[in-house]
């Protein structure tokens, strides 16, 4: 990429690595259940070569929590999760209700809430680890196909690339990969590459 160094972006990914962890964290403690997260992954991928294939969307729907980042460090997130493993965590976390129907009739909601504490826990570790304000949006709910949210990420051609973060969660030891695309700025990340010097520094001396 134009704006960073391969050094400042490894350390980039390690700070999304590290805010995606605490993002699952978050997931636990909404739904009251243990839940257990692999180490997650976290590629780059240019913008010309977005696609279903490249951020892993070839098939199904998706349940997708959209909120924009301001700050020194400007830009969105998306969290996806296949939709139906939506519908089984906004089950889990209304508890005793498990009609199909009621379900879906506060996903939207659900979710919204969901992802308002996971990408916030998320932008929080980011905040820290740079030692930079952040602030977020309201969170909005969608359904997209993999070719939907394709597009979205595409529309605004700032961004120059996506940093997509994969994760596998198991709750009530049913499997779910989640997914958090970082659409961020380009110029707001050429400005804070003092901050990620230092947690280069730091990360280095301990």
């Amino acid at each position: 990429m134009e704006t960073l160094s391969e050094l400042h972006f490894n350390a980039l990914c390690d700070i999304i690595n590290i805010g995606t962890e605490c993002a699952a964290q978050g997931l636990g403690e909404v739904i009251g259940e243990a839940v257990e997260s692999s180490l997650p992954t976290v590629e780059l991928v240019k913008l010309e070569n977005t696609s279903t294939k490249t951020l892993l969307l070839e098939s199904g729907q998706f349940g997708v929590v959209t909120q924009e980042f301001s700050g020194d460090l400007t830009g969105e997130v998306l969290m996806l999760f296949a939709e139906d493993d939506a519908l089984r965590i906004v089950r889990s976390m209304m508890g005793t209700i498990i009609d199909l129907d009621v379900v879906r009739e506060f996903e939207n909601e659900a979710m919204c809430e969901l992802g308002n504490i996971m990408i916030n826990a998320c932008l929080s570790s980011i905040a820290d680890s740079l030692h930079l304000p952040i602030e977020s949006s309201i969170p909005r709910y969608d359904i997209k196909s993999g070719d939907e949210v394709v597009g979205y990420i595409k529309a605004d051609s700032s961004q120059g690339f996506v940093l997509a973060s994969h994760v596998d969660i198991s709750v009530e030891q049913h499997p779910i990969q989640g997914k958090l695309f970082f659409l961020i700025n380009t110029l707001s990340l050429s400005d804070v590459v003092d901050e990620i010097d230092q947690f280069i520094s730091i990360n280095k001396a301990m």
